[in-house]
């Protein structure tokens, strides 16, 4: 049964959609891994003073990747509890050959940016762990993708972190009000809405627990996005498409790990392409998505004094 937070209700007012619409701007542009690395390290680097600008420890994980030096970005924000656990938001910050990510995955970034600002100026018993992910799209060189999460899922395997659960945000800014705006990918089992508004949320077996939690939480304090959600069977490996995206990389090191998602390529037409841009998202969801976001946090992080 959901408690309602007092704390919480003063902390979701706070998101900001000009300072979300400001962050996705930054972010937008040509940035391709691999035929635009330099505008792509210009974003990392965008990212990182962002969230050191919030008071926040930030850190590099570097890889190698044909040669050349790729960085996954790591900022922390401390419980105040020494037994506390640790919640890690996610999205990557690349994006698709010849296509600006707006949608994809701009407008992830943008939300962890702005969950970022402000839960940072709060006390919480357990720790938070913002990370943008780079690599997310398929590269020239390899069959793979997913390749800057997997290297932090497998190192964090390796260290045996321990993480309460991981929240990645992947395509959160497209929305469509009209009927028939909502396509749906075979073998989906629950009823999936033919208008393309409302936010989706992928779960694993592992996972359940923590869909259910976030679903019950956005129903609660931002009622006016409406949530569908889904676990997958098998951990998605008969449907392929709820696995594109840096979430699987937890799932297959075992983490409790959601997706939330606008459901990219089967409501956006702009996905992947040179069309996907700032004008055509829709900033009052992404604004509500950022909420949820932010409340979920909040209650996962056990929110322990306001400002």
């Amino acid at each position: 049964m959901l408690i309602e937070s007092q704390h919480i209700k003063e902390i979701v007012p706070e998101v900001n959609r000009d300072r979300l619409r400001e962050y996705l701007n930054h972010v937008e542009g040509l940035r391709h891994g691999w035929e635009n690395y330099h505008a792509l390290e210009e974003r990392a680097l965008f990212i990182e003073d962002t969230l050191r600008s919030f008071g926040l420890d930030v850190d590099r994980q570097e890889f190698h990747f044909h040669k050349r030096i790729y960085r996954n970005i790591i900022a922390t924000h401390n419980g105040n509890d020494e037994n506390s656990r640790t919640l890690l938001l996610g999205a990557h910050y690349d994006a698709a050959m010849g296509s600006p990510g707006a949608d994809d995955n701009a407008s992830g970034v943008a939300v962890i940016l702005e969950t970022a600002c402000i839960l940072s100026s709060y006390k919480f018993e357990n720790t938070f762990q913002f990370v943008a992910f780079t690599l997310e799209e398929p590269q020239p060189h390899t069959m793979h993708f997913l390749i800057g999460s997997n290297h932090f899922a497998e190192e964090a395997r390796r260290l045996k972190k321990d993480y309460s659960g991981v929240l990645i945000l992947e395509s959160v800014g497209y929305a469509d009000n009209a009927e028939g705006s909502q396509m749906v990918p075979p073998f989906i089992n629950v009823p999936v809405p033919g208008t393309g508004n409302f936010l989706g949320v992928i779960a694993d077996r592992r996972s359940k627990d923590m869909m259910d939690v976030f679903s019950d939480i956005a129903g609660h304090y931002v009622p006016e996005l409406p949530v569908v959600a889904y676990k997958v069977p098998l951990s998605g490996r008969i449907i392929p498409e709820t696995r594109f995206s840096d979430h699987s990389s937890f799932w297959n090191e075992g983490y409790p790990a959601i997706m939330l998602t606008d459901t990219a390529m089967f409501r956006n037409p702009h996905y992947h392409t040179h069309r996907d841009k700032a004008d055509t998202l829709d900033f009052d969801f992404m604004t509500s998505v950022a909420k949820a976001v932010v409340s979920f946090a909040a209650q996962c992080g056990n929110v322990m004094k306001s400002r």
